[in-house]
């Protein structure tokens, strides 16, 4: 073949290097690759066909998002899994794949902020209803749930109280009613608790946080039964909403030592909750762990392995009190997400729940001085030195 010209050379040569391979690589590559390459029409049958060892083009499927969606199932126990942009893209694409106009959607009263404006300001837009509920009581729920309800959205812990659903009863009540029970469980990660293994119908992580556990990559998460999750695929390849090649391995490579940053979240975190109760200007400490919590018996049952890295606690001083404890940290940052290895503080009231009015946020529990603590992975001493200092400028 004739000697190809600098540009063609530029652009094709060592593209093919992996086919004279002898060996594997040990950890998954990066695919960041915008389209495959087809030999013949019979691979692009095959991919047609339902292959999911073929791909075409990344938005409709990359090995990265393929290796994570196994890595989900397995992790959750479920069937198949689908990997989306954001935490957000998946809960749409569940939701969206499911209901259609004249359908209803039943979250808890308190969801996460966000999740309450995709159903509130967005879906209801397509004619897909939204009910707002209390989930204490699983019979209340299955008598207050309005004809029509295709879904029962909770998180295993909320945020930012950690309130803990009754996930088995609440499945046994939403299947009652013929709805599906699907549950957020970001907070507490498959490692700590399995919601499809006590009834619930799908699975929906915030990747972004313990999974990944870097603060680095942004993505969501879905786990369900096959049927279920070609739906949720398909409504994100139409949708545009799949996770990038570079999130995917980004997430995929922090997600190998979850089992063993949650151990140490969770250590962490009870520690820092029993000092916290005896730390004058503290008013109440929220973490499942503690038996002052209202649902500590529910989380005892439920994560006998521990309750994760997530709290809150109330300052007696209010706002003026939360801020100048956020003024006192030295290395503990104030960020409004969570779940990283490092600690860090949000303040609910002007983030996450920004939206609601005084009397929403006193129905919900949430005052003025509530700080929600993202417990890290630093050696305890340290976070506790960091946080008393804090509460001492802040009284």
């Amino acid at each position: 073949m004739t000697e190809q010209g600098f540009s063609t050379r530029a652009i094709h040569r060592g593209d093919h290097a992996d086919r004279s391979m002898v060996t594997r690589p040990k950890t998954m590559p990066l695919y960041e690759t915008s389209v495959f390459v087809y030999e013949d029409l019979a691979q692009v049958d095959d991919f047609l066909s339902g292959n999911r060892d073929n791909y075409m083009y990344t938005r409709l499927g990359n090995p990265n998002q393929r290796a994570l969606e196994l890595w989900g199932a397995s992790l959750e126990g479920g069937e198949d899994a689908h990997v989306c942009a954001s935490g957000m893209a998946a809960l749409l694409a569940l939701l969206g794949s499911e209901c259609g106009a004249g359908d209803g959607v039943a979250a808890a009263s308190d969801i996460y902020g966000g999740t309450h404006s995709l159903l509130e300001k967005e879906l209801s837009r397509f004619g897909i209803g939204a009910q707002f509920l209390s989930v204490e009581d699983p019979r209340e729920v299955e008598r207050v749930m309005r004809p029509g309800t295709k879904i029962l959205l909770v998180e295993t812990s909320s945020n930012p109280l950690v309130r803990v659903a009754d996930v088995p009863a609440l499945a046994e009540a939403a299947h009652r009613r013929g709805a599906k029970l699907v549950v957020d469980n970001t907070f507490l990660s498959p490692v700590l608790f399995q919601p499809l293994a006590h009834g619930a119908d799908a699975v929906v992580h915030s990747t972004t946080k313990y999974i990944n556990g870097h603060s680095d990559a942004t993505g969501g998460l879905i786990v369900s039964d096959p049927e279920w999750i070609a739906r949720c695929r398909r409504f994100t390849q139409n949708g545009g909403g799949l996770l990038s090649p570079f999130e995917a391995w980004l997430t995929l490579r922090g997600a190998k030592t979850l089992s063993l940053r949650m151990e140490r979240h969770t250590a962490n975190a009870k520690d820092i909750a029993r000092w916290l109760e005896s730390r004058p200007g503290v008013a109440r400490v929220h973490y499942p762990s503690l038996p002052s919590h209202p649902h500590h018996a529910l989380a005892a049952r439920l994560f006998p392995r521990g309750a994760g890295g997530m709290m809150a606690f109330d300052l007696s001083g209010g706002l003026q009190a939360a801020d100048a404890f956020m003024k006192g940290l030295s290395f503990i940052a104030f960020a409004p997400s969570l779940a990283g290895v490092a600690t860090t503080i949000s303040h609910p009231a002007k983030t996450s729940h920004r939206g609601l009015s005084e009397g929403e946020l006193q129905k919900l529990g949430i005052t003025q001085g509530t700080i929600r603590l993202s417990v890290g992975i630093e050696d305890v001493e340290d976070i506790r030195r960091d946080l008393d200092q804090a509460l001492a400028h802040a009284t």
